[in-house]
Parts: C-alpha cells; structure tokens; sequence
C-alpha cells in the first residue's frame, strides 16, 4: 500500500478514535453535570406578550430536558394586564414571578 493511503487511513482512524473519546466524555460529564448541577435562570419581560411565553416554554424545555434543579425567574417589566399569559404559566409550572 503507497504511503499516502496509509496517511490517510491513519487520519481517519485518528479521528475516529478523537470522536470516540469525546462522545464518551461528554456523555459521562453531562450526566454527572446533569444529575448533580443547579442553575438559575432570570428573564424579563412583558407577560401579557406571545414572545414571554415563548421563552417561558423554550426555558421549561431546558429544565425539563438537561437541568432538573434549574429554578426559573420570571420579572415583569410591562404593565401586568389581566390576560397576562407569563403569570399563569409561572403559577402551573414552578416558576418565581416578580412584578
């Protein structure tokens, strides 16, 4: 076999071997950052508009998928309608809701 083809299978098994190796490690070090690990997370907004609610779910996803011990805080910076759609989603799922 030329030289240049052993070149290359030898990249390919280096890198193969990199991909392993790292699949492996971020595996084990999510879990244990996963089962283990607490964050907080602030957001500000006005609830009674459709883009609070959209980061009020994309951040419950979060929780549910990679950080159970994550709390959630919601802040108020609009006036506080009465169909105010962030207050009831914090009410039903945990979350902290400041005026």
């Amino acid at each position: 076999m030329p030289v240049f083809w052993e070149s290359v299978l030898a990249i390919f098994a280096a890198i193969g071997f990199y991909s392993l190796l790292h699949v492996v490690y971020e595996i084990i070090y999510a879990r244990l950052l996963r089962m283990h690990g607490s964050a907080e997370l602030t957001l500000y907004g006005d609830g009674s508009e459709a883009a609070s609610e959209q980061l009020l779910r994309i951040a419950l996803r979060m929780r549910k998928q990679y950080l159970p011990g994550l709390s959630i805080t919601f802040v108020e910076i609009g006036c506080g309608e009465e169909n105010n759609v962030a207050k009831h989603m914090a009410a039903r799922n945990d979350i902290m809701y400041l005026e």
